[in-house]
């Protein structure tokens, strides 16, 4: 049978690219042993520029492509990977299933278009669609246009699946985890199922055909994924519908296998991206040793840019990480407050992350902290005390805007208070979906561009940099001749804060001649910027032991 395992495009203001790696679809045709796969990754490489959907205009304001502050958000509204007429093309017309990935339910109407578009060229394949959303929205994709829908896992499924289609009498309703219709046109949901002992599946497919080379820093990126599910009850978090609530680990000696037969294939960076990794202490200690045996002085990097929960780590593990390849450390705080911690169900005590944050930097880890800008229920000024504690503290923060998840238990209370738009578009974090009277948009926006103000001046102070100003006349910032990229970053972000304690204004700029630049003010919360200018507050570099002051950051720029 031919089969095309499908990462669809996706349109928005902005996407991490380096974590597009289908590491899912490589798992499943690992488990397509005699079958002719093929992986079309129709998002990998290219980008287009795309009008804003009248559903997203909201936000425009907020979003300058003429910005070239250190301070600035998002830019353009893209289209991340082919066109509609490039996947039209390339729809091959004698496959015989297409395999499509649905994750994020604000992305669906892309992974609609393709379904429709394989229709159109291929209307004999069959098609079936896994991922969040299809598990948590099923009815909504056979609709669309798909035969099937997997749920959950999809490793057992749908080999399954392909062997039921192969056979002259097609029965489906032993497949696990399978939504389909009968011959009646009705619904048909199979028994959920997870697998059991991860160690039985064979390694995800970096051989696939069509696999292209994803890399990160110049180097060659595996994903690998130790475990599933997690113990947790994060209100906001869909985990639960694909990977189920008990943690599932596989063996040491499995995982070690993985990263030698990788490591052999050329690849130098793996990112775990497990949802709990370390979540049992004992295995992950092992684990850290078996790599630092394994790799060696050869060199590689490691990373988990899904981040750790804290509680998971103390000294000894840290040490480990550091000796097993770890040069970065991502936490997720969410939200430092106790009775909110509680209250969406987070693991994490703010004492012991600080900790865990003192032992990393003593081991030259360089940290990032994530919170959850606009959290139902938290409160602007509550998330600028969190951007406060964490601008004293030797990371860099990781702000990220609040979006809806489907299924989650955070979405379903959001639904009975009537606060989820209609739109899916809307759905998005560059959106930021729910205003509440804790936290509007503008004052979600205001906290991220204090976010960003916030980690340049820990990079300034890190970096052993000068703080020349550069010439500032008439709400015009002009550069020297020959400055290099960096440089100009520098520059402009140094003028800026100082505008900023002159005016009581987060601006930014818009270039009109070569190395001349307007000031511009940007769309903010004014009494937000004001409430963290009156505070007192210090900044301490995510690089090293170096801090400043609110005071002496003033005088610094000759304010």
């Amino acid at each position: 049978m031919k089969i095309g395992l499908i990462q669809p495009p996706l349109e928005d203001f902005y996407t991490t690219s380096i974590r597009n790696l289908p590491l899912g679809l490589l798992s499943i045709a690992a488990n397509l042993a005699g079958q002719e796969v093929q992986l079309l990754d129709w998002r990998y490489g290219k980008r287009q520029r795309l009008s804003v959907p009248a559903e997203l205009r909201a936000v425009l304001p907020f979003y300058r492509s003429d910005d070239d502050s250190p301070f600035g958000l998002y830019k353009y509204y893209q289209r991340f990977g082919m066109t509609k007429a490039e996947i039209r093309r390339l729809v091959p017309e004698d496959w015989d299933l297409f395999c499509i990935a649905a994750q994020f339910t604000t992305y669906a109407d892309c992974v609609y278009e393709v379904i429709a578009l394989i229709r159109e060229k291929n209307p004999c394949a069959k098609i079936v669609v896994g991922g969040h959303h299809a598990t948590v929205l099923p009815a909504e994709v056979l609709a669309a246009g798909a035969d099937f829908v997997i749920q959950g896992e999809g490793e057992v499924a749908l080999p399954a699946l392909v062997q039921a289609l192969s056979q002259s009498a097609v029965d489906f309703s032993h497949i696990s985890n399978l939504v389909w219709r009968d011959a009646n046109g009705q619904i048909r949901y199979n028994r959920r199922q997870f697998i059991a002992d991860l160690d039985t599946l064979p390694f995800p497919d970096y051989g696939l055909r069509g696999l292209p080379p994803y890399r990160i820093a110049d180097q060659p990126l595996a994903v690998l994924l130790t475990s599933r599910g997690c113990p947790y009850g994060c209100t906001f978090c869909g985990i639960h519908q694909t990977m189920g609530r008990r943690y599932r680990r596989r063996s040491v000696e499995g995982v070690l296998a993985e990263i030698s037969s990788l490591y052999h294939r050329g690849y130098r960076w793996f990112d775990f991206e497990d949802d709990h990794l370390g979540g049992d202490k004992e295995w992950f200690r092992d684990l850290l040793v078996g790599i630092s045996e394994l790799i060696g002085e050869k060199g590689a990097t490691f990373s988990a840019m899904n981040g750790i929960t804290a509680s998971s780590l103390d000294f000894e593990i840290l040490q480990l990480m550091r000796r097993a390849g770890f040069r970065t450390l991502n936490l997720s705080l969410v939200t430092p407050h106790a009775s909110r911690q509680r209250q969406i169900g987070r693991p994490v005590d703010t004492a012991h992350l600080l900790q865990v944050v003192e032992l990393a930097r003593q081991l030259g880890f360089e940290i990032t902290v994530y919170l959850i800008i606009g959290l139902p229920g938290e409160t602007a000024q509550e998330t600028l005390t969190a951007i406060q504690m964490l601008a004293d503290q030797p990371v860099l923060i990781g702000p990220s805007l609040h979006y809806l998840v489907p299924g989650t238990v955070l979405f379903t209370e959001l639904e009975q208070q009537g606060l989820v738009p209609a739109s899916r578009l809307q759905y998005r974090a560059t959106y930021f979906p729910v205003e509440t009277g804790s936290c509007s948009r503008l004052q979600a926006m205001t906290l991220l561009r204090i976010c960003r103000l916030i980690n340049f001046i820990k990079w300034l102070i890190g970096s052993n940099t000068n703080w020349e100003l550069p010439t500032m006349r008439d709400e015009l910032i002009l550069l020297p001749e020959g400055v290099t990229a960096a440089q100009r970053r520098r520059l402009l972000g140094i003028a800026l804060m100082r505008t900023l304690f002159k005016s009581g204004k987060l601006c930014g700029t818009r270039r009109v001649a070569k190395g001349i630049f307007a000031i511009v003010p940007e769309v903010t919360d004014q009494q937000l910027v004001e409430d963290f200018l009156n505070r007192a507050w210090s900044v301490k570099s995510n690089l090293g032991s170096a801090s400043i002051t609110k005071t002496l950051l003033r005088q610094q720029i000759g304010c």
